[in-house]
């Protein structure tokens, strides 16, 4: 079994899957983020592995609508204000606690891990 632990950020109007979930190695795994923020925010989802700092492993600085990352794919559907995060099949090194997180600015010098 591979738990997947996702927390509720309540510093921003954002949601997501707030139950933890387990499930078995080469399933897929859904993660549903929305967001309550007027103009053009800047979305992330972070990875909070056992015993390390949070990393960022997805973004939408890009503006493009999917990004993919280490074979996860996040999904930013503006209409729906919701920035989902999939990955077609898990593996036991992806057990972690994710997270989304929202901004309504981000400094130029911010760089993305996905190119």
């Amino acid at each position: 079994m591979l738990p997947f632990i996702c927390r509720r950020n309540q510093g921003q109007s954002i949601d997501q899957t707030s139950a933890p979930q387990v499930i078995q190695e080469g399933d897929s795994l859904l993660l549903e983020c929305t967001y309550k923020i007027s103009g053009n925010p800047y979305l992330f989802w972070y990875v909070l592995y056992p015993g390390q700092a949070p990393t960022m492993l997805l973004n939408d600085l890009t503006r493009k609508s999917e990004k993919n990352h280490k074979g996860f794919t996040g999904t930013h559907e503006s209409k729906k204000k919701s920035y989902n995060m999939n990955k077609n099949q898990v593996e036991v090194s992806d057990s972690a606690m994710y997270f989304c997180a929202v901004s309504d600015t981000v400094n130029k010098t911010h760089s993305s891990p996905v190119t």
